[in-house]
């Protein structure tokens, strides 16, 4: 699983980054595309507020672009519909207009863009505000990882787990795509820690991790519920296919023996698996429970069969 941004990049330019125009004038809209994919930035275009803020639900740009007057929906209000809405927080808009009021600047910055540029203002000055949106979204963004990142393990935290199944919920019950959470807690984590110290126990947490990063697709969610436990939430993936990828994280974390300080650490899994009933449109958290139930269902399993 990999927590880097998808932005496109031109190593020739330095530039990088998603960016949304939107604007209704062919002419402008044409100049603007040019000079910016010269650049090296992946564009995007809308020709009007709503297409715009469709579009940027869609693909979470960097920087929007966009112009104040235009129809059905002009620049200022879907500037406004942006910042309301939590899914596209932080996104950097910079208005274009022909108003050069200094009221009319304030109101764009007062009803939520970052920035307000007059069209005919020179190549080389919207160049440098675009770089410096950018700089601004790459410091939000890492802010935002650092957030919801395990320090230890840099696998999601179990927060960013919960907004993601809430997200990924919601998306399988639209396209009617199955979706399973596994939770997975490491056996005798407490005999590692009390054996051979704690730096162990996080060197045993960190070879799960990878293992589990190995085995698990990019589009999967990882993540270290707490304390041994991990979670993955299968996206677009049944119980049977789950099953499957776990029988394999069990196989690799059993056969690949951990040597912390020269002394080899057994570790063993044990899982459960739940796949949502999408027609009872469960909360995320009884998505999760029913996981954590299966799970304790195997280590209760297990513990009747172990010799008194």
């Amino acid at each position: 699983m990999s927590h880097e941004t998808d932005d496109t990049a031109d190593p020739a330019s330095g530039a990088s980054g998603r960016i949304l125009i939107v604007e209704d004038d062919r002419h402008s809209l044409i100049t603007l595309t040019k000079r910016l994919e010269r650049s090296g930035y992946e564009v995007h275009v809308a020709r009007d507020g709503q297409e715009g803020l469709e579009l940027a639900l869609e693909l979470n740009p960097d920087v929007i672009l966009s112009d104040w007057m235009m129809p059905r929906m002009d620049g200022i209000t879907m500037c406004r519909s942006i910042r309301e809405n939590q899914a596209l927080e932080g996104v950097y808009v910079i208005i274009l207009s022909n108003k050069h009021e200094t009221a009319e600047r304030v109101k764009g910055i007062d009803e939520g863009a970052d920035d307000y540029l007059a069209k005919d203002c020179a190549g080389e000055e919207l160049s440098a505000r675009i770089r410096s949106g950018m700089r601004i979204r790459r410091l939000q963004r890492e802010l935002i990882r650092r957030a919801q990142v395990d320090g230890l393990t840099d696998l999601w935290n179990r927060t960013h787990l919960f907004e993601r199944l809430d997200q990924e919920l919601r998306r399988s019950q639209r396209y009617r795509q199955p979706i399973t959470a596994c939770m997975i807690d490491m056996d005798d984590f407490k005999e590692i820690n009390d054996g051979l110290g704690h730096l162990a126990g996080d060197a045993a947490l960190r070879h799960v991790a990878r293992i589990l990063r190995h085995n698990c697709r990019d589009t999967d969610v990882i993540a270290r519920f707490g304390g041994d436990e991990f979670a993955v939430i299968f996206i677009n993936a049944g119980e049977e296919t789950a099953r499957g990828v776990i029988d394999r994280i069990v196989h690799d974390v059993e056969m690949k023996d951990l040597v912390y300080q020269d002394r080899p650490i057994r570790i063993g899994l044990s899982w459960g698996l739940h796949e949502a009933d999408l027609d009872a449109q469960p909360a995320p958290d009884a998505v999760i429970a029913a996981a954590d139930h299966a799970l304790y269902q195997m280590k209760r399993a297990r513990s009747a069969l172990r010799p008194d």
